[in-house]
């Protein structure tokens, strides 16, 4: 889950790129729903669409198809999970077009998604940003934020809450040449240990990140694995990993997200998980403590782990607060916003045999010519309201950092 910068990340090559840009061009121009993603620690960028705009969300992900999640940080009517059915596939170490096995193309989908493919990559003219909207106004102030992190730190000081997680959004200018291909290529190239991402909803538009976040995962051979990642540091110059030392607001903050880990297990009677550290870990421009938790499925006999971990932790209390309930109340009152789908989860379901679902944080969504970026910082009674301030400032470096944006 580190998120360091890297400069030696292989860069796809050009005739995959360009297939890649085209995917993307014919997925936004027939509002078709589809995802592009690289998987930490790996060269390897996948992507997939689904023919269609019904998305069956599976009750568990242990029976669920292939495909790609999307979660937001609270369900409604307006922002609800979505799952892409994995219909066509392009990954760049089989560069080519496929059909997924098993698909019933009766209703020629397939075929006119070829032909509108065909017509995308001939019309160098096309601009996705003709399909794109604009933001709705809004007003995000320091002054706002730094009144939030105060209530929330009087509401924790008078009982009622461990820790409250406030966010905020803030509005960037794309420039000119800004594409969110050439984007997410830049942000895999920076960021070799997270996970990147470009996933667009007909719905709910287009959304970009580098998260360093795993909320859970299970792969081919059973074994279940969550992490719990709090505290954060600006990387300095003469950083050196084994010279870091943390506070105790956060060492306690990281220690909470922990413990609401553990409890979860309680919960459900599982006892025999491994757990390694806390260590400190690199996730991009910041530093933060990381705890991973390891199970045997099948050594416990409990095959639908992955599910009923993942209805307990989500919303996590890194990105809401401890008791969980009573902070995203708490959040939902007072934080003034709407957060979509920053906070809530993302990834791939059983794609290579795998799942693996991440918190969706480092995110910006992209509209025409802006984007919004989203961060947020864990307040505990200890907390210096500017040096919350301050730590989303550098969140949002994560991604301004790389991208196209002032």
């Amino acid at each position: 889950m580190e998120l360091s910068k890297q400069t030696t990340h292989p860069i796809p090559d050009t005739v995959f790129l360009e297939k890649l840009e085209n995917f993307f061009s014919t997925g936004i121009k027939m509002d078709l729903p589809f995802a592009i993603w690289r998987n930490p620690r790996e060269t390897i960028i996948h992507s997939t669409l689904q023919l269609d705009q019904e998305s069956e969300v599976p009750d568990e992900i242990e029976n669920a198809p292939t495909g790609f999640m999307v979660s937001p940080f609270e369900a409604s009517e307006r922002h609800e999970s979505q799952f892409i059915k994995s219909d066509v596939l392009l990954d760049s170490d089989l560069n080519e077009i496929l059909l997924a096995p098993g698909f019933n193309d009766k209703e020629g989908r397939y075929e006119n998604f070829l032909k509108q493919y065909a017509i995308v990559n001939e019309d160098k003219r096309f601009d996705y940003k003709d399909f794109l909207e604009a933001p709705t106004p809004f007003k995000s102030t320091k002054d706002s934020y730094l009144t939030l992190v105060q209530k929330c730190k009087e509401s924790i000081s008078e009982g009622y809450y461990q820790k409250i997680v406030p966010s905020r959004r803030e509005k960037f200018r794309t420039e000119k040449n800004f594409h969110p291909v050439k984007e997410l290529i830049k942000l895999c190239e920076a960021y070799e240990n997270a996970f990147v991402s470009l996933v667009y909803l007909p719905s709910q538009g287009l959304w970009l990140g580098a998260t360093p976040e795993l909320l859970i995962s299970v792969d081919e051979a059973y074994n279940f694995e969550t992490i719990s990642l709090a505290g954060t540091q600006e990387i300095r110059p003469g950083f050196e990993l084994a010279q870091v030392s943390w506070t105790q607001k956060e060492i306690e903050e990281q220690a909470l997200v922990s413990r609401y880990i553990v409890n979860c297990f309680k919960k459900i009677r599982l006892r025999e998980f491994d757990e390694y550290g806390p260590k400190t870990v690199k996730a991009g421009n910041l530093i933060h403590l990381k705890t991973t938790f390891k199970v045997n499925m099948q050594e416990v006999n409990f095959p639908q782990l992955g599910s009923v971990m993942l209805d307990l932790l989500h919303p996590t209390s890194a990105v809401c607060g401890m008791p969980m309930i009573p902070a995203a109340k708490f959040l939902q009152e007072n934080e003034a916003y709407d957060r979509e789908y920053y906070s809530g989860y993302l990834g791939p379901v059983k794609y290579d045999g795998q799942t693996a679902l991440y918190v969706n944080l480092r995110c910006a969504k992209i509209y025409k010519n802006d984007m919004i970026l989203f961060a947020g910082a864990g307040v505990t009674e200890d907390s210096d309201p500017e040096k919350e301030w301050v730590e989303t400032e550098i969140k949002f470096q994560t991604l301004l950092n790389v991208i196209q944006a002032q």
